[in-house]
């Protein structure tokens, strides 16, 4: 669907952007602008700013910045055309879509195996809620704490005790490869006759990140299969073009928007667990679907925050995934909730309350670090060789943690632990890793390669020469006369690198756009964004654009000076004294010029 750019300009015009963000942010009125904490990143000092009189927002923490359509796919992510949806709602605006052709509409490659699984959704869903042997699974939900709005919100269905029920159910609608590339049926080798992959199992669909039904997760439900054991408690989809268990985690579509405004997701191991916790009022959590988390895992994490709570089970196995997840996860910041009694998160809820599981994820993290501390003591305490080694692995662990304080307790943490060991002598082990550390650091900064220059955001090198250019692109921006006029300038140009690619963008379109910001970099569009904040009037004042232009001119003669006297450093300091001698000329010049 394409929208058309008029309704767009229209769409945005009937907001007022410090309404819309106010709605999500407390915002306080400082001076011509809105300052309020930014809802995409944690603060304690507000930086975010929303400009009423540009309609456009900035976080000087973080650099997001954009229009109220980019606020709203950053806060809610979602897509631009949700966005301009969700405002057009709003304002009580019709959307007139214009659709393709079927010529140009772009159809993924496998809508078909999408397609399906969404019905088989369905069918177990409708399984589950309108049959007499649903009303039976789904009492069995009810006693482990589920509602008909939790069944319905997570979609869950029931997978009934034939052979062939949804095979039937679908078999009219999807070509013999699709079905046969679902995953959801068996096929016999001799007789080509097709089963149904799940049978009499209580069905979790799994989703992308899009929403989209990529697999299922059945669960054994009755008492006489749960006694029987002869299947796996749960039963997975097989890996299929559209899915990936190492990539993909349950409830991630639904919970993207809640990570990204809290700024941390907890991952589980079972969908329980995240049920559990959603019911407990944790919407952040996701489980990774039968797997122990992967680096796949993680990368598709990190598009949505930096920080993960691992929340596995109580028990061993729970333990040294926690463990192992630790490895994978040394660039992100984590925390640890530990549950007590060997218990997963579904059953501490059961056997305590909701109330008491929210409390437990809010209030009793612990860092790897305390986890590790704990995790890697050996269990025979007495034997001195043992509590050597875990010194030896402990003391690195801890050199690693950033804060002194912090390092000191868990020194003290150790030396309560061990009964040969003191204060004194873990300390020591402690320091000989720091000091190791440094030495391996020195070494590494000597050997590598001079590091790129990166470029900052205007406002870390806010020179009085970018200064006075933002101001005076900032005048060009909103005086066609005065655009009109420079463009007939043919030698001049701006020195800041930035600023002068954002004029070459004005000097061809007349004006910057909303689709030309769009295709900006983010580090060109906060420069943007920034250049609009220098507080001007309206109105050009008499002389101000000489002014400026003169000011311009003296800095940037000023800077040369600077470039001379440098050249006359290094010159001197390897020796050559003739291009000294001939850089210090040129510099007097200079200056007597500027006289």
């Amino acid at each position: 669907m394409v929208l058309d750019k008029e309704m767009i300009a229209e769409i945005k015009n009937s907001v007022n952007i410090v309404e819309v963000i106010g709605e999500a942010v407390s915002l306080s009125k400082a001076g011509r602008n809105y300052l309020g904490l930014c809802p995409f990143h944690k603060e304690k000092t507000p930086s975010f700013n929303v400009i009423e009189d540009r309609q456009f927002f900035h976080c000087f923490g973080c650099g997001k910045s954009g229009d109220v359509f980019k606020f709203i796919e950053e806060y809610r992510q979602v897509s631009f055309l949700e966005s301009v949806k969700i405002i057009a709602e709003r304002s009580g605006i019709t959307l007139q879509l214009e659709t393709p052709s079927l010529k140009t509409k772009q159809v993924h490659p496998h809508q078909n195996l999408f397609d399906i699984h969404q019905d088989a959704a369905k069918f177990y869903h409708a399984v589950l809620m309108t049959t007499r042997i649903g009303q039976s699974a789904r009492d069995y939900l009810y006693q482990r704490g589920l509602t008909d709005d939790m069944i319905t919100y997570f979609n869950i269905g029931l997978a009934p005790d034939e052979s062939d029920y949804l095979y039937q159910s679908l078999k009219a609608n999807y070509p013999e490869e699709t079905i046969a590339d679902s995953g959801l049926f068996n096929i016999a080798e001799q007789t080509g006759t097709v089963y149904d992959a799940f049978r009499n199992r209580i069905m979790f669909p799994l989703t992308d990140d899009q929403g989209r039904t990529v697999a299922f997760s059945g669960r054994i439900w009755t008492e006489q299969a749960d006694s029987d054991r002869q299947e796996a408690k749960y039963k997975n989809s097989r890996s299929t073009l559209i899915f990936n268990k190492s990539y993909e985690l349950y409830h991630l579509d639904k919970a993207k928007a809640v990570i990204s405004k809290q700024h941390e997701v907890y991952v589980m191991e079972g969908f329980m667990d995240v049920i559990a916790a959603y019911r407990a009022g944790t919407a952040n959590a996701v489980a990774s679907m039968g797997t122990a988390l992967t680096a796949e895992h993680i990368s598709h994490l990190k598009k949505f925050t930096k920080k993960v709570i691992l929340t596995y089970d109580g028990d061993r196995a729970g333990q040294n995934a926690i463990a192992k997840a630790l490895e994978l996860l040394k660039d992100l910041s984590v925390e640890i909730v530990r549950i007590p009694n060997q218990m997963d998160p579904d059953e501490f809820s059961q056997q305590n309350s909701p109330e008491e599981l929210q409390n437990l994820l809010v209030n009793s993290r612990i860092s790897s670090a305390e986890f590790l501390i704990q995790h890697l003591k050996p269990e025979n305490t007495d034997n001195l060789q043992s509590e050597i080694a875990y010194v030896e692995q402990i003391a690195k662990i801890i050199a690693q943690t950033p804060s002194i304080t912090a390092q000191n307790t868990y020194i003290n943490i150790v030396a309560d632990l061990l009964p040969d060991f003191d204060y004194l002598q873990i300390e020591q082990a402690v320091n000989s890793e720091r000091l190791a550390e440094r030495s391996q650091l020195r070494q590494n900064q000597t050997s590598q390669t001079p590091v790129q220059t990166v470029n900052l955001p205007l406002s870390k090198r806010l020179t009085a020469l970018v200064k006075t250019e933002s101001q005076l692109l900032h005048r060009l921006l909103h005086h066609d006369y005065l655009l009109s006029e420079y463009r007939n300038k043919e030698e001049f140009s701006f020195e800041t690198e930035e600023l002068e690619a954002l004029y070459q963008i004005v000097k061809k379109q007349g004006e910057i756009t909303d689709l030309d910001l769009a295709q900006m970099t983010d580090h060109l569009r906060q420069v943007y964004y920034q250049m609009l904040e220098e507080n001007l009037p309206d109105d050009i004042a008499p002389g101000e654009i000489a002014d400026l232009e003169n000011k311009r001119a003296r800095l940037l003669k000023e800077q040369e000076l600077q470039r001379q006297s440098k050249r006359i450093r290094e010159s001197s300091n390897h020796g050559d004294v003739d291009d000294a001698l001939k850089a210090l000329e040129n510099l007097i010049a200079q200056k007597r010029q500027m006289e």
